[in-house]
């Protein structure tokens, strides 16, 4: 009779044990998650560029920034420089600007990244570009350019028209925020309005490559 009891209390210990331990576990389990928690949670803090942003929902119900700009060239009359200037907006019918900034007619960077770019430019009298009698002196180009947030400014890419009517290019690029893009073409050549013939681009791919240290 005794050792009946002694087993029935060595089996009540024992689940008892096993109980304590879940509990233990389960209590460690949730210590440790509030502990990483707030441990980490001020890194989630860190300064962020200002966004100028378009959302668009992703599965899941998540929201993700759109940077993307397909610009039209905003012709006013005979040139001064270099420099097109570009526009975009619902108002120029196909042409749109989301998450982009212009300044100036030229497109400035506000989310630091990998970004796509393009550009087309067709010239309103290609008799100029071909005719070596009417040909400017010179070597005449199209150009896509980066003004830095620093004032410094570098070429991206370079292109000569050699008696072409129209050019057209494209790239990808790490770009800085508030790296502003520029196209110029060599004066006083005169691109065409039109929005299907000379037109300005660039979207946002993919977060800026780690540094190396």
């Amino acid at each position: 009779m005794a050792s009946g009891e002694g087993r029935k209390k060595l089996r009540i210990y024992f689940r008892c044990s096993l109980v304590g331990f879940f509990i233990g576990l389960f209590a460690g389990f949730l210590v440790s998650s509030l502990v990483c928690y707030f441990l980490y949670r001020p890194l989630s803090k860190v300064h962020r560029e200002p966004e100028n942003n378009m959302f668009r929902e992703k599965q899941g119900g998540s929201k993700e920034v759109i940077h993307t700009a397909h610009l039209l060239l905003n012709h006013t009359g005979s040139r001064q420089d270099n420099t097109l200037r570009w526009q975009g907006g619902p108002s120029l019918g196909r042409s749109f600007i989301y998450g982009f900034t212009l300044v100036q007619g030229s497109l400035q960077i506000q989310r630091s990244g990998i970004y796509g770019i393009y550009v087309q430019v067709t010239l309103a009298k290609c008799i100029q570009a071909r005719n070596p009698d009417t040909e400017l002196r010179g070597v005449k180009t199209l150009t896509i350019g980066i003004l830095s947030a620093q004032g410094r400014h570098s070429s991206l890419l370079r292109r000569h028209l050699q008696g072409r009517c129209s050019l057209s290019a494209s790239l990808q690029v790490n770009l800085s925020f508030q790296d502003t893009l520029y196209v110029n073409l060599t004066y006083p050549l005169v691109p065409s309005p039109n929005g299907d013939e000379t037109f300005f681009g660039a979207s946002w791919l993919c977060p800026p490559p780690p540094s190396k240290y």
